[in-house]
């Protein structure tokens, strides 16, 4: 039987969007590797490293990674898709006697505000 060691060396707990807690361990083999501690964890030593960081604290905060803001291209993309989809059925509309060029122009502005190029 192999006898469960419980590996107490570790720094930079941070807390993540789990609940559990984020970290390395400094593994007798591989050095300081990352290691994710969780109060139900499968295995015995995660449980219990999760009590003796949290028993001790200073444990980060989590932080959620916010996304990158979309590039050039992508906001091309998107503002042409959404012409296409929102805005070309309403000028058609227009041509056909059924709708206004105003309602057509409101569409095109909202959809260049949803979606801004960086220089606008």
């Amino acid at each position: 039987m192999v006898e469960d060691k419980l590996m107490m060396d570790y720094r930079n707990p941070v807390f993540n969007s789990a609940g559990g807690i984020d970290c390395e361990i400094n593994h007798p083999q591989f050095g300081w590797i990352p290691f994710t501690a969780s109060p139900d964890d499968s295995e015995k030593h995660g449980r219990d490293l999760f009590a003796a960081i949290s028993a001790v604290g200073n444990i980060a905060p989590y932080v959620p990674v916010l996304p990158a803001a979309p590039s050039q291209e992508e906001q091309a993309a998107n503002r042409q898709y959404a012409y296409t989809q929102e805005a070309d059925p309403l000028f058609f509309k227009w041509q056909a006697g059924e709708g206004t060029e105003q309602e057509w122009l409101a569409k095109r502005e909202e959809i260049r505000s949803r979606y801004p190029y960086s220089e606008e």
